[in-house]
């Protein structure tokens, strides 16, 4: 700063911090203009490329350019006054990277009382504000720092609550506990309750805890007086301890309350070296007024119980169960409203039940994953006739069957797992064969591979319709790779059990 203004004596320097007052993003509105100083010396920095739009436009767009700068020269232009502003990034040895602006403004000989320059102080004031607010982004909190997300706010709009299938019990108390503590700060005051919350969301992965988390944010945004999100993502950082990014997470809350809180896979963040700090924060001296804290895991049991069943912390649980057959149907109906229009895919209503019985066990997740693999099938010209799996059991004579009788004895003497002892040709000492481990494998595989999905009556009419048959092809490959974990809830996520019965249709052809 001592150079600048040995440099430029008739100006006022005024030095700001970038994430404080983000002069980039605010010229970047058109509220400002921004103009780089043209001189090499003037800018320091990386290129980097960038690939735009989906799967398939990034193919065809030669995407764009863009300047991560360390040092730049630039003048900026506000409400018809002139500004000359260099920006500079630089990181010491084990710090977060500083990066500032030095503005410069023409000194009049009035317009500088106290060391502050007027017009300066009234830019920063319009740009602080306006850089303290949330536009079509979410704060994220990761490697110890705040910064605004303008791709996790991409993958968050749009999501809505007609996207979560739930019970309609357990989705109407969810929406309620959150729309609900927002619209009741009054009734808080009322009864003198601190008006805080805390909601943890927990069961098996892949039930719809994240797009729960999706549409509460989206839900927020959008109301008359928008709530902001706040996500933390990891509070490992290089420069600090724990304790300080903890400290950093609730200040940045408490500035922006009301608010929601996310702490995702809340059991991995808040371990036991940092639980104490967490806590006091959750329970101190300063006011959480306004703020609403969501916590999601698939280990309940992890959570230390000062977090997950002391009261006034996290107050209300949403248990995240596999999907019963209601919800199965309603997501099968969710994914036929996608292809109504559809005239390549044969989709009628009474399929949906039909699917929902044939994927007992499954987890959202893997409906999902059922259907776009159903789909992606079905665009490659798969007609569902491809039926191995199940008929393993039926395929004829097997390679060491065709061979000659002595042939096949012998191998039976090397391989056959049942053949437990043998003798050593030294010493004539009889011992134990151990059975060989990839023998094993293949024996369970084998198991698994002939094993068949319950029986479900197929209607006549529907036993020849393509989208359910290639369904029954990746249901069968999908059920092969279920996990069979537990999530600390005494719930599991069960390998559904198979029977020894064929898939039926009326017909009785499999």
């Amino acid at each position: 700063m001592n150079l600048l203004r040995k440099t430029y004596p008739d100006h006022h320097v005024t030095e700001v911090r970038e994430r404080i007052v983000s002069l980039f993003q605010y010229a970047g509105t058109g509220k400002a203009t921004l103009v780089k100083d043209s001189e090499d010396e003037a800018w320091n920095g990386t290129r980097h490329w960038h690939a735009i739009g989906d799967r398939v436009e990034k193919r065809l767009h030669p995407g764009k350019l863009s300047d991560n700068s360390r040092f730049l020269r630039f003048q900026y232009l506000w409400e018809d006054r002139e500004y000359l502003g260099y920006f500079v990034a630089w990181k010491d040895a084990f710090e977060v990277e500083n990066r500032m602006f030095y503005i410069m403004y023409p000194r009049d000989g009035t317009n500088v009382n106290e060391g502050h320059c007027k017009e300066t102080d009234e830019l920063l004031m319009a740009v602080g504000k306006w850089t303290s607010q949330l536009h079509e982004e979410i704060w994220v909190f990761d490697d110890g720092h705040w910064e605004k997300s303008d791709e996790l706010w991409e993958a968050v709009n749009g999501s809505s609550w007609d996207d979560v299938i739930l019970a309609p019990d357990m989705k109407k108390n969810i929406i309620e506990d959150v729309q609900g503590f927002f619209d009741n700060q009054q009734l808080y005051a009322r009864f003198a309750v601190p008006w805080k919350r805390g909601i943890i969301l927990h069961g098996l992965p892949g039930n719809g805890k994240t797009i729960s988390i999706r549409a509460l944010v989206n839900s927020l945004y959008h109301r008359q007086d928008r709530i902001p999100s706040l996500y933390v993502k990891s509070l490992d950082t290089n420069c600090q301890t724990m304790a300080y990014s903890v400290n950093l997470i609730f200040t940045l809350a408490r500035a922006s309350a009301p608010c929601l809180l996310i702490f995702e896979d809340l059991d991995s963040l808040v371990g036991d070296d940092v639980r104490s700090y967490f806590l006091n924060e959750v329970d101190g001296l300063d006011s959480n007024d306004g703020i609403l804290m969501i916590g999601s895991t698939n280990h309940l049991d992890r959570l230390d119980p000062a977090i997950a069943k002391r009261p006034s912390r996290f107050d209300r649980k949403y248990h995240y169960k596999l999907p019963e057959e209601a919800e199965r149907t309603a997501y099968a109906q969710y994914w036929r409203k996608k292809l109504v229009e559809n005239a390549t895919v044969e989709f009628p209503e009474e399929l949906c039940i039909l699917l929902s019985r044939l994927t007992e066990g499954f987890s959202f997740a893997y409906l999902k994953e059922l259907f776009v693999m159903a789909l992606l099938s079905l665009a490659r010209g798969s007609k569902g006739d491809d039926d191995e799996l199940i008929q393993v059991e039926d395929a004829g004579p097997s390679q060491e069957e065709e061979k000659p009788a002595e042939e096949a004895s012998e191998t039976k003497v090397e391989s056959d797992p049942s053949q437990t002892d043998t003798k050593c040709d030294k010493c004539g000492t009889t011992v134990k064969a151990k059975t060989s481990e990839p023998a094993e494998k293949e024996v369970d595989q084998k198991k698994k591979v002939q094993s068949v999905m319950h029986t479900v009556e197929i209607p006549e009419h529907l036993a020849d319709n393509i989208l359910l048959k290639i369904i029954k092809q990746q249901i069968r490959i999908l059920r092969l790779d279920m996990d069979n974990s537990d999530d600390g809830d005494g719930q599991r996520q069960p390998q559904p059990t198979f029977t020894s019965t064929p898939y039926t249709t009326a017909k009785g052809v499999p």
